[in-house]
């Protein structure tokens, strides 16, 4: 006897992320699902293989570009050539669960007081629809 197949709550969704009502409530933090998206070496599928949708794909790009920045993604790193040595180890700083944009390339630090302080991008402008379990609202610059 064959286990019933569960039917999507809207199957007229052009993209996976869609017909299963998931347009704004996933976030980098989603490994499971950004997994089912990124081959063993950690690059994207592309969309024809996924199905996903222009928008979608574009946000789950950003998202897993993130999740790798935040060390979320340790098993899915390209594989290093036979005989290769490391140059010089690079300082192994705390970066979980850190919010950087993908385009910075600096950590944030505290550059200066409330009133004067350098702002960073953080986040990403495409994730701000993205629902928020909190009260505050989302600031893309820190």
């Amino acid at each position: 006897m064959k286990s019933p197949t569960q039917v999507p709550p809207n199957p007229s969704g052009q993209c996976p992320i869609c017909q299963w009502n998931l347009k704004h409530k996933y976030n980098y933090t989603d490994v499971l699902l950004l997994s089912q998206f990124i081959r063993s070496d950690g690059c994207l599928l592309p969309r024809r293989i996924t199905g996903l949708c222009f928008e979608e794909h574009k946000k789950v790009e950003v998202c897993v570009k993130m999740a790798h920045r935040a060390g979320l993604l340790p098993n899915h790193r390209p594989p290093l050539p036979e005989g290769h040595i490391p140059k010089k180890p690079k300082p192994q700083f705390n970066s979980y669960l850190t919010r950087w944009s993908v385009g910075s390339v600096k950590p944030i630090w505290k550059k200066g007081l409330k009133w004067c302080k350098v702002r960073m991008p953080v986040g990403d402008p495409l994730l701000k629809d993205n629902i928020r379990y909190g009260k505050k609202p989302m600031y893309l610059k820190h």
